[in-house]
């Protein structure tokens, strides 16, 4: 065992990413079940991410000795923009594509914060890194054949952009070196604003309020602001591997709560998608834990 993995922050670090990372898992099996219109659900969910990452913020400042601001000057707004984005790109893939295949493209962020940590972090990128890129790349092709031609087709855009930005917020926090634990709060106001305009109505029945409240201020606002405060502690692309909870055990919650099946083709892709992760991943690890043995 290294030194790194016995220390203190490190520990910490993993723990509370692998909180947020199986919080997040309950996200689109709620989300599912509150079957709303796609702004109507993006309006409630960001009010109550924020609420719940606002009420955190007032507990963690009274109680705990907490006396950081809300939001952390420019580095949180930027980080905080960057969360919207990608919540608005995520509910309108979600109510566009199917979640499997949602889900099995968001796999390739850990894949995009490498490319990304090299250019804004210059870390590195190795030859395996590389091809797996090419393969996951391969895999969300084989994801993405069955909505050529579809509307699915715009939901798997949509998630691929999700990917991009969450990555780059990821990176970004990294960079920072800061604790951005609140940013996603912002970034729950920035997609309630832009639902806003285009939502119909902002009405729920009894049911779905109690999902969309327990999704917002329960699993989302816990989740977003431990993930948020993960790359602090990690580097970026190993926060964005535990994202990956989601992708493996999302689509199976969501058959088990609403019965919506995943393709065939969806299955054989993210299959390619979460093999070629968990190769490289550990090939990465054993030989990460060689090095540090010289």
């Amino acid at each position: 065992m290294t030194l790194a993995a016995h220390s203190a922050d490190y520990r910490k670090g993993l723990f509370i990413t692998t909180i947020g990372a199986l919080l997040l898992t309950l996200d689109t099996p709620l989300l599912r079940l509150v079957d709303g219109n796609q702004w109507t659900v993006m309006f409630w969910r960001g009010l109550f991410v924020f609420a719940g990452l606002f009420a955190w913020w007032v507990w963690a400042k009274r109680y705990n000795g907490h006396s950081g601001t809300f939001l952390m000057g420019p580095w949180g707004l930027s980080v905080s923009l960057l969360y919207g984005l990608a919540n608005v790109f995520f509910i309108i893939s979600l109510h566009n594509t199917s979640v499997a295949n949602l889900l099995f493209i968001l796999a390739l962020n850990p894949m995009v914060c490498a490319l990304l940590s090299l250019f804004f972090l210059h870390e590195k990128v190795s030859t395996s890194t590389w091809v797996a890129i090419g393969t996951s790349f391969l895999g969300v092709t084989v994801i993405m054949q069955d909505s050529i031609g579809t509307t699915n087709l715009f939901g798997d855009a949509m998630a691929l952009l999700t990917v991009v930005t969450l990555a780059m917020a990821i990176v970004l926090t990294r960079k920072s070196g800061r604790n951005l634990t609140t940013a996603p709060a912002f970034a729950g106001l920035i997609a309630a604003a832009v639902a806003f305009p285009f939502a119909e109505s902002l009405a729920l029945d009894a049911n779905q309020w109690s999902y969309m409240a327990a999704n917002g201020i329960l699993v989302m606002a816990l989740a977003s602001g431990l993930l948020a405060f993960a790359p602090s502690m990690l580097p970026a692309a190993e926060v964005a591997m535990f994202y990956l909870l989601e992708t493996i055990l999302g689509p199976l919650l969501v058959w088990m709560a609403v019965g919506e099946e995943p393709s065939r083709m969806a299955v054989i892709g993210g299959a390619i998608v979460i093999t070629t992760l968990f190769v490289h991943s550990s090939l990465a690890l054993n030989s990460w834990s060689k090095r540090q043995g010289q």
